[in-house]
């Protein structure tokens, strides 16, 4: 072996490393037995393959003890052993080992709050969690929630299993205050094969529990009813005839409208007795009563449609049973009396009749010998919407906590495997879902989104919503709405509910949802709506005069979201203005991806200054050039300020008042800090008395022996003699110049050589040696 050659034998890169626990006595024994470095340089370690002395100590490891706690938590996290309880840093290493996939029911009972931190954070999609402390959110309410919802998403759409799912809600109700639900698994294809397949038996289920609770008509006021006592006198006889629905016609106008709706073939867009309020005109019936009258004949036209659909609904079902009654009777075979046929003489090879094959229904399999067919009957079927059912939604009345529930039916993760059937939805689901919101006493905020409702399903839903007092937030947006719709919406404002926000948008809502709605609004006098979303919707020129027409001299819409909307530039222009100069209670208005001219948007400028009260307005992409977007800006400034500053504009105030108000003004941050210091004073002056490091203990006197001679009265030569106490010596007084004043400072550049000479050997800084050769003179 060369020797001028460092071959250093060490481990391999790819060995695996092992951490010892920081226990003193295996530290000690390691220290003692590990192999030295020249030991690993020998040549005869080249060939070894285990290094038992490739254990590196691990600072996050812990202990032996802090193992077994983990080692515990991991086992079991519900009995939790005494001494861990016992001890907080053991207690704490238990909670940080859980998992935070655990089952729901092995987990439910945990009321740490770091856990459920790490819950929520690693299976949220909302990154702005991260930025929350531990005592600013629901971390244990929300985690129990999504664990629950996973649950919910991962049941299959043909099995709910009520039982298990309601003994598990049970557990958890009291903590639950939201739930979002987004991807729930949709029916099978074999689910499917019964429609597809023409001859199969249609199978018969009981619908007694989903039928929808339909109230009566709406009776017309005596007041009305003596109005247009002679104008409907004529249609009152004409609606005795026997209606073909099951309805009970409780007035005039309901039975006009039953019989126009029977004819025309029960359709939902047309709006009843358009005659009969042209003409109510010629009575001298006021508009508010006129709208009141139009807006009831719609809601009994809803009313109607339902209870037609719940007729075909039981027809079909009656026809099922009878088709399936009569599929299980025994088929009768007749007896066939074959005739005797009288044979024909062959007078050739091509007279012979050749009977064909018997049906072997191959034609009919849905394979790959016949693609053609397989793929017609594919095409025939298309899915609809009421054969897509999905798990029984009614569940969220086992969470009567409930304060938001956020719906997206969205379908399963779908990936590459995108199908149409996936994001459909039937009515039956709208009507357990409605079931179930019946029963939430404190909800305050329902969102229905990316969904695709119609009028029906729509009808049903606000029907449950507007049972809620407590509702105070309804997003119904990305639903697909279409323009018959209005109806439904102005059914949300029947009761006397807390509304405050209405979210319509991207929709395909239009002129009649506006009137609808608007007259809806002008009625509504419980609560103020304070938000109105109607962006990107088609309202047109109609529909857009028609909202704020209706929206005008009264106290709803305090924001306003108009972004986006397909209208003409001049309705825009003269619709915006009209609100900001006589809207009132508009504090928010957006406007923004809607293109105007430039001549438009100076008069809107011009409407924004006369307003005061608008603190935030939003008109990006409206063709606003750079000057018109900064004077925007500087309104909206002015109108901030005066909001802070209440004194400006109020003659009621002195100047004595004005400069009180003045004095007391803080900068925010100045504001902070003095919060701050008056909490930490609180805190400082409320907390309880220090403990002593060190217990005291108090000193017993002891007793002086009883002096019998001294109460004898014998003197006092004859007791004992006590010797005296010698005085302490006093201390030795130290000059000023022998007194310690601290370490010596070397300062080189006033010494001589002489006065180096005698402290060069005292102990000073390593580099002074270098120091006076680097400032030695030549």
């Amino acid at each position: 072996m060369d020797l001028d050659e460092e071959d250093i034998y060490w481990p391999p890169q790819n060995t695996n490393t092992f951490g010892i626990p920081n226990e003193p006595e295996l530290l000690n024994e390691y220290e003692l037995y590990k192999p030295s470095k020249g030991t690993r340089m020998l040549i005869s370690e080249r060939n070894r393959e285990a290094y038992a002395e490739a254990f590196i100590e691990n600072q996050r490891l812990g202990t032996l003890a802090d193992l077994c706690v983990r080692i515990l938590a991991k086992r079991g996290t519900r009995n939790i052993a005494l001494p861990v309880q016992q001890d907080p840093l053991k207690l704490r290493i238990h909670y940080d080992s859980i998992d935070v996939d655990l089952p729901l029911n092995r987990c439910y009972f945990v009321d740490d709050l770091r856990y459920w931190q790490r819950v929520v954070l690693s299976k949220s999609s909302d990154k702005s969690l991260h930025h929350k402390k531990i005592h600013e959110y629901d971390w244990r309410g929300t985690g129990l929630s999504i664990k629950f919802i996973e649950l919910v998403e991962a049941c299959p759409a043909e099995f709910w299993p009520e039982a298990k799912m309601a003994k598990l809600a049970r557990k958890i109700r009291d903590s639950v205050r939201s739930m979002h639900i987004k991807h729930l698994q949709s029916l099978k294809d074999y689910s499917f094969e019964q429609y597809i397949q023409s001859e199969s038996e249609i199978d018969v289920t009981s619908e007694e529990s989903d039928e929808v609770i339909i109230s009566s008509d709406e009776p017309d006021t005596v007041e009305e009813e003596e109005e247009a006592e002679e104008e409907h006198e004529t249609i009152h006889n004409a609606s005795k005839r026997p209606s073909a629905t099951l309805g009970l016609v409780k007035s005039t106008h309901s039975a006009q409208y039953q019989e126009k709706q029977h004819v025309t073939g029960k359709s939902v867009g047309l709006m009843p007795a358009v005659d009969d309020l042209d003409q109510g005109d010629d009575l001298g019936i006021d508009e508010r009563t006129m709208e009141r009258r139009k807006a009831r004949y719609a809601r009994n036209a809803q009313r109607q449609l339902l209870r037609d659909l719940q007729l075909q609904k039981k027809e079909e079902h009656d026809r099922r049973l009878r088709r399936r009654s009569l599929l299980r009777k025994p088929r009768v075979e007749e007896t066939v009396v074959k005739k005797r046929r009288r044979k024909k003489k062959i007078r050739g090879v091509f007279d012979i009749e050749v009977e064909p094959e018997p049906d072997d229904g191959e034609d009919k399999i849905p394979d790959k010998r016949n693609k053609e067919k397989l793929l017609q009957r594919i095409k025939r079927y298309n899915y609809p919407s009421e054969h897509c059912h999905h798990i029984d939604l009614s569940f969220v009345r086992w969470f009567d906590n409930l304060v938001s529930f956020t719906l997206e039916f969205l379908g399963p993760h779908m990936g590459l495997d995108y199908h149409n059937r996936h994001l459909n939805f039937s009515l039956d689901d709208i009507i357990r879902l409605s079931k179930g919101l019946r029963s939430l006493d404190k909800l305050k905020i329902f969102r229905l989104r990316n969904s695709r409702m119609d009028n029906i399903k729509l009808q049903i839903l606000a029907r449950a919503l507007k049972s809620l007092d407590t509702i105070e937030v309804i997003d119904l947006g990305f639903d697909q709405l279409s323009d018959d719709c209005g109806t439904s919406l102005g059914t949300l404002f029947e009761n006397e509910n807390s509304l405050k926000v209405l979210e319509l948008e991207n929709n395909r809502l239009s002129k009649a949802a506006m009137d609808s709605l608007g007259i809806a609004l002008s009625f509504y006098d419980h609560h103020n709506l304070e938000y109105l979303g109607l962006a990107h919707n088609p309202l047109g020129d109609e529909g857009l005069s028609a909202i704020c027409r209706y929206i005008l001299g009264t106290n709803h819409v305090e924001e306003l979201n108009l972004s986006g909307i397909d209208a003409t530039r001049i309705a825009v222009q003269r619709s915006v203005a009209t609100l900001l100069r006589n809207h009132e209670p508009l504090r928010r208005l957006h406007i923004a991806a809607i293109p105007l001219d430039p001549h438009l948007t100076k008069g809107i400028i011009r409407a924004l200054e006369t307003n005061h009260k608008v603190v935030h307005f939003d008109c990006r992409e409206c063709g606003f050039d750079s000057d018109e977007e900064f004077e925007a800006d500087l309104i909206v400034r002015r109108n901030n300020f005066e909001l802070d500053n209440t004194y400006l504009g109020d003659t009621t105030k002195t100047e004595e008042d004005i400069m009180e108000y003045i004095n007391n003004v803080r900068h925010p941050i100045l504001q902070k800090v003095e919060n701050n210091i008056s909490c930490q004073d609180e805190c400082i002056k409320n907390r309880p008395d220090k403990t002593p490091s060190e217990p005291s203990v108090e000193e017993e006197e002891v007793e002086e022996e009883y002096d019998i001679w001294a109460v004898l009265g014998i003197k006092a030569s004859l007791a004992p003699h006590k010797p005296e106490p010698e005085p302490e010596p006093e201390p030795p007084q130290v000059e000023e110049s022998e007194l310690d004043l601290g370490p010596f400072v070397y300062d080189p550049n006033s010494f001589d050589m002489d006065q180096f000479r005698e402290f060069v050997n005292n102990p000073g800084p390593e580099n002074r040696f270098e120091y006076f050769q680097k400032n030695k003179e030549p």
